[in-house]
């Protein structure tokens, strides 16, 4: 116990700065226990809220989730008959599947009643007959609750409907099932807030214990106890205070009793967690820090913000924006707020929108309510723009031959890196599978192949090699187009393979320049 506090306080110190003497005064007997802000699904508190433990008759969650599921298919209502086997009988009466209320055989009860049944008095056989008469078999059932677990994001694993033997699932995901079940039927607290319910003829407790026998929590509207030896002492609270809903999971913790003690100080901890949090969202401020004077295309850029105002940590939603387009991967649901936390966005102009650009961050509270901060940055005028040359102009090759082809870019942008869409073509259309959209130009400078290979039954022509580099209606970059003839011939009709590169077109222009400065001076001295 002592080792427990000791972390619980380290815990508070760590996470909760604002809130610490509040922190403190935590002190449960739970293995697990976990927090949350029903209305954001946001965590307030947790302590091995990630570790699977045995549910017991907390399990009844899901097979009532399920229930209500046939109702909302039009597959049950809540007046539909359900009959009893003698397999949900005899259970009904055997200590090992409490709560024993006892079912008769070959008799009919509603859906409504045998609701009533597993979440008030926890009443096990009602699982079992629910459970038959929806899927026809218990093992049929627990097969949905494990498909409906896996569909809800539940950390869980079933092997009966009912918890009269163990289950798994963690203090979160109980939490989170909770949370699912009250926000799409919400009929379900019409049940579990009362404090008792009248059977044949007998009257019992609901065995949540805030609701009756236990001095009453303000607010509270359910959820659902468990109890069996491999489970400890269990328990889903949840309650409602000035409009706002906290739900708390305890798993094993000592007794009855302190099941019960241990649920109260987390709540209460939860609405104190609530208003603290409320009030740091309302005080919150967002202000760049650190921007470029301007951008240009494909120059990488960073805008940093920083948060004010922030006196409790939380969660929100937040989204970064240019122009206000979101920006891929710059988003996160659950960004967590804390003291002088900062945002930076690192980001590459593509494309030139205009002569400036809106920055912006945007944080989204629950209720919908926005801190944003905003900026306007100049924009280059200076789409990047790349020479190039092919090792070869033009070339004469056989039928069955193969030819490579290199290109070399080079430019004088000064970006260390620019990736831009590149293809190969013949004849005007893509070569498959020479096609790249990212690429990577470094220190202005790259180099790309592409091996030409004729076909042995090829027929003579002229066809035209080119590379690509960028695209025609890109603002961002200029297009770069290098192309090489080449001539398909037939081995009879020349003697060899006639390739002119580079080099070779130029001193063929040197030749051609001397050949004329010859004749001129012919001409003069005639």
């Amino acid at each position: 116990m002592k080792k427990r506090l000791l972390a619980v306080l380290l815990c508070a110190v760590l996470c909760f700065c604002s809130a610490v003497p509040f922190a403190s005064a935590l002190s449960f007997q739970a293995a697990s226990v976990f927090v949350m802000d029903a209305d954001t699904g946001e965590e307030l508190y947790s302590y091995n809220g990630d570790v699977a433990r045995v549910p017991a008759s907390m399990t009844k969650v899901l097979t009532a989730y399920i229930i209500f599921q046939e109702l909302e298919a039009g597959n049950l209502t809540m007046s539909t008959p359900v009959r009893i086997s003698h397999n949900a009988a005899v259970k009904s009466r055997d200590a090992n599947y409490p709560t024993a209320v006892p079912l008769t055989e070959g008799a009919t009860y509603t859906v409504e009643t045998l609701l009533h049944l597993i979440m008030i008095p926890s009443a096990s056989a009602s699982c079992i007959a629910m459970a038959e008469h929806i899927s026809g078999s218990e093992s049929a059932f627990v097969t949905r609750m494990n498909q409906t677990a896996r569909e809800l994001g539940l950390n869980a694993t079933y092997y009966n409907c009912h918890g009269a033997q163990p289950n798994y699932i963690t203090a979160r995901s109980q939490a989170k099932l909770t949370k699912i079940f009250i926000d799409t039927y919400p009929d379900i607290l019409k049940i579990t807030s009362k404090s008792g319910y009248s059977f044949n003829g007998s009257y019992y407790n609901n065995t949540n214990h805030m609701l009756n026998t236990m001095a009453s929590y303000e607010g509270m509207d359910g959820f659902k106890t468990g109890t069996i030896s491999s489970a400890g002492y269990c328990f889903t609270g949840t309650a409602v205070r000035n409009g706002r809903r906290v739900i708390s999971v305890v798993m094993k913790s000592t007794s009855d009793y302190q099941r019960f003690a241990d649920t109260r100080q987390l709540l209460d901890y939860g609405f104190e967690q609530i208003r603290l949090r409320d009030a740091s969202r309302a005080s919150t401020s967002l202000s760049f820090v650190s921007q470029p004077a301007s951008i240009r295309p494909y120059a990488p850029a960073s805008f940093t913000v920083q948060l004010g105002g922030v006196t409790a940590p939380y969660t929100a939603k937040a989204q970064w924006y240019v122009n206000g387009e979101a920006v891929p991967n710059y988003g996160n649901d659950n960004f967590q707020v804390t003291a002088n936390k900062s945002s930076t966005l690192h980001y590459t102009l593509k494309e030139i929108p205009g002569d400036t650009a809106t920055i912006s961050l945007v944080i989204t509270m629950p209720d919908g309510t926005q801190k944003r901060a905003d900026t306007t940055v100049l924009v280059e005028q200076r789409p990047v723009s790349y020479d190039g040359s092919l090792n070869i102009l033009s070339a004469a090759v056989y039928p069955g031959k193969t030819l490579t082809i290199t290109a070399d870019v080079e430019g004088e942008n000064d970006i260390a890196s620019v990736q831009l869409p590149v293809r190969w073509q013949l004849d005007g259309r893509d070569i498959p599978g020479f096609s790249n959209d990212a690429f990577t130009i470094t220190n202005d400078a790259a180099h790309s192949q592409y091996t030409l290979s004729v076909p042995a039954d090829a027929a003579p022509g002229m066809h035209t090699v080119s590379f690509v580099l960028g695209s025609a209606d890109s603002t961002g970059s200029e297009q770069l187009v290098l192309s090489a003839a080449i001539e398909v011939v037939l081995p009879e009709t020349a003697e060899e393979e006639i390739i002119e590169t580079p080099d070779e077109a130029e001193d063929t222009a040197e030749e051609d320049t001397a050949d004329v400065s010859d004749a001129e001076e012919a001409a003069e001295a005639a």
